[in-house]
């Protein structure tokens, strides 16, 4: 199986993967992956764990601490194959091999934080060797430094603080950045959220205007139409009087019409 390799060879001793190797099967592989993955951080923990009563160099300092990040390295590695190999297995199934995995990283976690004191402890090491009190770069290859020193660690703690210090200064900038932009972001909402209320205001006054128009129109209409009613009405009275007088005045009413006498002489005239 692809899943085998250096990880089946460094789990194969393990009572529950062999019982496993036998079933085979999905869960074999995911408990290879886990045996490989502990032993593994094991390695890696009994690699970190200082010697009792050894002496050692830079030197072999340097090489203790390659060693141990590639060990390192190849824990994570058989984490990341154990979390890819969990995703196969029902969400139900996985919850005590979730836990296995915290497990793991938690001791990871630590064995990483005892690497980078060993780097640290080897830098001043280094730096006290090749300093005007040490012996230059032949003692650094001889390799004849003990536990660090009380000004050593002094040194170290300066220098780690001095650090701090620079990284706090770097988030704190950020966060003042981040907080700028903030406030000018929150006065651009605000600048918005007005200029929509306005806009809000604005259609209000048009649908008004249009509510105002269209009963303007509608009583304008309204106006026209008895104005026009009322011109007809006169145009027929003044025919009707035409009529009657042309009536009155040819005589043939027969008298009936009530006209004034001086037009019916101007027609028996005429």
């Amino acid at each position: 199986s692809s899943h085998f390799g250096s990880n089946y060879c460094a789990a194969r001793f393990c009572q529950k993967c062999t019982r496993l190797r036998l079933q085979g099967g999905g869960a074999m592989d995911l408990e290879i992956q886990a045996c490989a993955a502990e032993r593994a951080l094991q390695e890696l923990q009994q690699a970190v764990q200082p010697r009792a009563g050894a002496s050692s160099g830079v030197a072999e300092k340097q090489a203790q601490i390659a060693a141990c990040e590639r060990l390192a390295q190849r824990v994570k590695n058989t984490l990341e194959s154990y979390r890819l190999e969990l995703r196969s297995l029902p969400r139900e199934e996985q919850t005590e091999h979730q836990h296995r995995i915290r497990g793991l990283e938690e001791g990871f976690k630590q064995a990483k934080a005892q690497i980078e004191w060993k780097r640290l402890d080897t830098e001043a090491a280094a730096s006290a060797i090749a300093g005007p009190s040490g012996g230059g770069a032949a003692d650094l290859e001889a390799g004849s430094s003990g536990p660090m020193t009380l000004e050593q660690a002094v040194a170290t703690s300066d220098k780690i603080q001095d650090e701090s210090k620079a990284s706090i200064s770097r988030s704190l900038g950020m966060v003042l950045q981040a907080e700028q932009v903030g406030i000018i972001t929150l006065q651009k909402m605000h600048e918005q959220e007005e200029q929509m209320a306005r806009i809000a205001e604005d259609v209000e006054d048009v649908k008004a205007n249009i509510a105002r128009g269209k009963k303007l129109v509608s009583q304008i209409a309204k106006g026209a139409a008895r104005d026009r009613c009322t011109q007809a009405l006169c145009v027929l009275i003044t025919v009707a009087i035409l009529i009657m007088l042309t009536l009155a005045v040819t005589g043939r009413d027969g008298g009936e019409l009530n006209m004034p006498e001086g037009v019916r002489q101007v027609g028996r005239q005429g």
